[in-house]
């Protein structure tokens, strides 16, 4: 996956092994955000499973929910 810093412009190619652990703290807040979101939503019950949902649509979901300065360019 490349991944784009928003301020430096600076490009990174990294397994997806690699991504997981460089980000962990930023995919957790960016977790926790999306699941915050979809609970505050009335169709959605609170004990669904958000994790397999964040993850089928990472990129999406990193790019959107977080609040990092890389974005993910292209898995």
């Amino acid at each position: 996956m490349i991944l784009k810093n928003k301020l430096t412009h600076e490009r990174v190619q990294l397994s997806y092994t690699e991504f997981k652990t460089r980000f962990a703290k930023e995919i957790q807040a960016t977790l926790e955000s999306y699941v915050k979101t979809h609970n505050n939503k009335p169709y959605f019950k609170a004990n669904d499973n958000f994790e397999s949902d964040f993850y089928f649509d990472l990129q999406w979901n990193f790019n959107h929910f977080g609040n990092s300065n890389w974005y993910i360019e292209r898995l």
